[in-house]
């Protein structure tokens, strides 16, 4: 029975032995007075060395509104930790292992500018194991995506260049008890996809070590700074094609003749459309005050243009439909618009004759003569009106301007009643009036045409003014940015 006993043992020794790998029994070894809070140096006065490297692998968004960059990374740390070093050839040669980082000691290095409100800025996202080598060194490789805080510069938005930084380092330990390093002078960009809004320029690295008013020692830091550079193609072709499609509008608001009554229509139309547009474009220009865009100075800039254009139709309309009765022509505006203007713009003005341009009451009277005709003048006879006369019921003619001349059967009882002398002064007088009254009309008539022609010469000078400003103002906003850039 003893026999049996001894046999039974000695076959549970040898299963257990097979189980017991060399792995299963250098971890055994490594973590029998192992203790993961303790921090890995046998000296107390020296730093553990934290070796920092960053893989970037995807823009995921730049949020310019709240000023977030959200990014999806690989992060790369490595430290010694001489209590978790082994002789390879005692262990069957294991080179490393790969631990779950909750049972070693791991640096707290997280994200400072952290705007993630669902995590603290880097540890808890690290689910990979951390790499222990023989050599005493710890690897720990995680990818992870991060949410950080960006100063989004919208000066020159939508060409506009940005510098986001990533600040990594502990939040606890200080320089005297972890330091930092950076393994390289720049991000690796090797596995970086392309993104359809950015481009990348740059992602270099740099160590910081920062001294806080609140500690003793400074704290050491690694710090990325991503330049990217906005893509403007897709705001150039849905925001500012379409503007300045809307702003050339305002330029045929010159080429419509004032009698057409479309023009001011016109104006206000186009300034509505550059309205509601701006509203649909306001969701993507960036909310800040700090700065104006410069796709929102081009906004403005033309929708000012078009304002000032719609008060320059204005303007035209009310020199076209100016009456000379109430509103006579001002010597100044036949100088300077219909004298040095009208030759600026290449307007030929038709000189009236002295005698058109004298004022009526300077026309000489038409005199009768009792043994001969009525002398008219050939200027007088042109301006007797051609069309039909009405006749009243006391059978005397009645002109155009209302004033009444006396008819044959008149004439006749006039001369019996009056004499001869009485009949030639009323008719000289009837005569005179009709003719002055033609000479008015007349006169009223050429100064309608020269507010008309005054408005004709204001309406091209305001086309060539408004193109030169539309196209100045176009020219400065984005020739400053191109000499910025």
């Amino acid at each position: 029975m003893a026999e049996i006993n001894v046999t039974t043992n000695y076959a549970f020794n040898e299963e257990s032995d097979k189980r017991e790998t060399e792995e299963f029994r250098l971890l055994r070894d490594l973590f029998k007075d192992y203790d993961k809070e303790v921090r890995p140096v046998y000296n107390t006065s020296e730093a553990v060395n934290v070796e920092f490297s960053l893989s970037l692998i995807q823009i995921i968004s730049v949020n310019s509104k709240s000023q977030l960059l959200t990014l999806n990374v690989w992060i790369r740390q490595r430290w010694k930790n001489p209590m978790l070093a082994w002789n390879t050839s005692d262990y069957g040669g294991i080179e490393s292992v790969n631990l779950d980082p909750s049972k070693v000691w791991i640096p707290d290095v997280i994200l400072y500018n952290n705007a993630d409100d669902s995590y603290g800025g880097g540890l808890e996202k690290y689910k990979t194991s951390v790499i222990l080598k023989a050599d005493g060194y710890n690897e720990w490789n995680a990818p992870c995506s991060f949410t950080s805080t960006c100063k989004i510069q919208v000066a020159n938005f939508p060409f506009d260049k940005q510098n986001c930084s990533l600040k990594f380092g502990s939040w606890t330990f200080q320089g005297d008890r972890l330091t930092m390093a950076s393994t390289d002078s720049s991000a690796d960009l090797e596995l970086f996809m392309q993104n359809g809004e950015w481009n990348l320029l740059a992602m270099p690295a740099k160590l910081n070590v920062v001294r806080y008013p609140c500690c003793k020692y400074p704290y050491h830091d690694v710090t990325l700074n991503l330049i990217i550079k906005r893509k403007p193609l897709y705001y150039v072709f849905n925001l500012i094609l379409p503007c300045a499609l809307i702003s050339t509008l305002t330029l045929i608001l010159f080429f419509l003749p004032p009698e057409s009554g479309e023009k001011v229509g016109l104006g206000i139309t186009v300034l509505l459309a550059m309205t509601v547009f701006l509203l649909l474009v306001a969701e993507t220009l960036p909310a800040t005050s700090d700065d104006v865009p410069l796709l929102g100075q081009y906004f403005i800039a033309t929708m000012f243009v078009t304002a000032m254009s719609l008060v320059s139709t204005c303007t035209v309309l009310n020199f076209f439909h100016r009456s000379p009765s109430t509103s006579p022509m001002p010597r100044w505006v036949r100088v300077i618009i219909l004298g040095y203007m009208a030759k600026v713009f290449c307007f030929k003005i038709e000189r009236e004759d002295e005698i058109k341009m004298a004022p009526k009451n300077k026309r000489k009277r038409i005199e009768f003569d009792l043994n001969g005709d009525i002398p008219l003048e050939d200027e007088i006879y042109m301006s007797l009106p051609v069309s039909p006369r009405k006749f009243r019921d006391d059978m005397s003619l009645v002109s155009q301007s209302g004033r009444s001349t006396p008819s044959k059967r008149s004439v006749r009882s006039m001369s019996l009643v009056g004499g001869q002398n009485s009949f030639a002064d009323r008719l000289l007088e009837d005569i005179n009036t009709l003719a002055d009254d033609v000479r008015a009309r007349q006169e009223d008539e050429r100064q309608r045409e020269e507010w008309r022609m005054a408005a004709l010469v204001l309406d091209r000078m305001f086309f060539w003014l408004f193109l030169f400003l539309t196209l100045l103002s176009t020219f400065l906003i984005f020739y400053r940015e191109s000499i910025i850039t």
